[in-house]
This record gives C-alpha cells, structure tokens and sequence, in this order.
C-alpha cells in the first residue's frame, strides 16, 4: 500500500478543536493502517497547552505516541509561556518554531491538515 505523510497543527487550547484534530488523527489510523502512516501533530501558541503533564488529553497523546505518531511542541511558544520541556508529557518534541516545522513539512510533501 502507499505510504503516506500527514501533519496537524493546533494552534487553540479550545477542546472542541482539540478533541476533533485527536479522532481525526486515529480515524485516519484506522483507515490506512499505522504501517502505511507517518503522522505529526505540531502545536503552537495556546495549542501547547494540550501537551503539559497536566493536559486532559495525556493518555490518547501517550496512546498515539505508542503508534509512533510524532507530537512537537512551538520552541518559541514555550518560551514565551516559560515552560519548559519537562513540563510536557514525555515523548513530546520540541520544534524551533511551529509555523517553520509546518513549512518544512509541506516542502518535503506532507500533508498538511488543520481541522
């Protein structure tokens, strides 16, 4: 079967859109099978909040993590909140910036989805 890239982006810390970027991406799971998936959230502004230890959504984040789904935090926007990467649930990555890894994603032919 082909292979193919997604990346999301989410830029809000509302749970309505949260929630919807999290089934779409295991929907798609579900659909083309993880073996035929490389998948990347990048979150950015307000949208790092669904990544803190703390974060409702923790345990389907550690689920998809299991699935090899790739999960990068905004750099810049965790500086400016002043969290550091520790704060975050494990497994999390840090991006420079979270417009730069969208970019560098669609450049190198990803798919780029924001729900």
């Amino acid at each position: 079967m082909e292979q193919y890239r997604v990346i999301f982006q989410v830029n809000e810390e509302d749970p309505f859109r949260v929630n919807l970027v999290l089934n779409n991406m295991k929907n798609l799971i579900a659909d083309l099978g993880e073996e035929n998936l490389e998948i990347e959230l990048v979150a950015y502004s307000m949208g790092v909040k669904m990544f803190f230890n703390s974060s409702p959504y923790a345990d389907i984040i550690s689920s998809l993590l299991k699935k090899e789904v790739i999960f990068a935090a905004c750099s810049n926007t965790l500086n400016s909140l002043n969290v550091s990467p520790e704060e975050l649930i494990k497994g999390i990555e840090v991006a420079p910036s979270g417009i730069g890894e969208i970019v560098r994603k669609q450049k190198e032919g990803w798919i780029y989805i924001r729900p």
